[in-house]
């Protein structure tokens, strides 16, 4: 998923405040290029008015070529078809670094175009179908009989609708729930398995040869998604990346980071996460996220600091508080 009604609400209007064709014009919906390594990124993007498709990554090995995470909109999965199969290699694996309907949407399709694809990830999706999904799908249709749909939002919420009704096609067939090494078409991966997270269970990778840290949600821009998340178990998670002799991360969200940029990155995570859970003005919080990740935000941050108001008031509520309980 990623946001409900009210996040979608908070996004709107957001939106309204400021230019939408020129952000669209500032994040074109999906880009690709090879990064080394022989690897082929699809990078996600976030429109306004919309739900955002997380990075993807096409890795190629001997044995063939996988994806880590498959997005959410048509055009990014037209992009993942063809980084998988536009060199002939024989597409072999997804890897999805979590649940979000954002980094997982395109496994149906992309497991009906390559019937031969094995999806490796962790078991929390089942967890997800029963409780959030489920209440996110009851909101959704709610609020579609009702006509109370953000403007621009109608699509994506109905396809969102589609795919949870097919959530049975985004389980695992490798249940990955603690922490291996495995070989993936031939390239040697360590697959890091961190518990209550960003979800109840997330999934980086480590890939040792080109010393680069994949890691999914645990770091995204405008804003941290806390829509499921711990952010203690999250900074736990950070702590464990930074020590990793990463070079390079690779976000579920936004560019590539060096590993300056990382800590950067960790620390306006850690402010602000610490400001949410003390008893200042909020807005400090919110005003501290757009400071410290400014690098990453550009100019127009009508959008990210709504989100980072509204991310703020659930740490602070303790509506996040029940994804920390074993």
């Amino acid at each position: 998923m990623r946001f409900g009604l009210p996040a979608l609400l908070a996004l709107a209007l957001a939106g309204c405040a400021s230019n939408p064709k020129a952000q669209y014009e500032e994040m074109p919906r999906t880009y690709a290029h090879g990064i080394g390594g022989a690897t082929f990124l699809v990078g996600g993007s976030f429109q306004p008015f919309s739900q955002p498709d997380g990075n993807s990554l096409i890795l190629y090995g001997p044995e063939g070529a996988f994806v880590i995470d498959t997005g959410r909109h048509a055009e990014h999965l037209t992009a993942i078809k063809q980084g998988m199969s536009g060199i002939g290699m024989t597409p072999v694996a997804i890897i999805n670094t979590h649940w979000h309907l954002d980094h997982v949407s395109g496994n149906p399709e992309l497991k009906a175009a390559f019937p031969e694809i094995k999806v490796y990830a962790t078991s929390a999706i089942d967890g997800a179908l029963a409780t959030f999904l489920a209440r996110s799908a009851e909101a959704y249709r709610k609020a579609i009989a009702e006509n109370n749909v953000p403007v621009g939002a109608r699509e994506d919420i109905e396809g969102d609708l589609a795919t949870i009704a097919r959530g049975a096609e985004l389980r695992p067939d490798v249940i990955v729930d603690e922490s291996r090494d495995m070989v993936i078409a031939g390239r040697p991966l360590s697959l890091r398995v961190v518990h209550r997270a960003v979800t109840e269970r997330d999934l980086w990778i480590y890939d040792a040869a080109e010393k680069r840290a994949i890691v999914g949600d645990l770091v995204t821009v405008p804003v941290p998604f806390l829509d499921t998340a711990c952010p203690e178990g999250w900074l736990r998670a950070l702590d464990a990346v930074a020590a990793s002799g990463a070079e390079y991360v690779v976000p579920g969200h936004g560019p590539i980071m060096d590993m300056a940029e990382f800590g950067a990155w960790k620390s306006a995570f850690t402010d602000f996460v610490a400001c949410a859970r003390g008893s200042g003005a909020l807005e400090a919080c919110s005003a501290g996220w757009l400071k410290g990740a400014v690098r990453w935000i550009g100019p127009d941050t009508s959008r990210a600091g709504a989100m980072a108001a509204y991310y703020g008031d659930l740490i602070r509520s303790g509506k996040l508080d029940a994804y920390c309980q074993a």
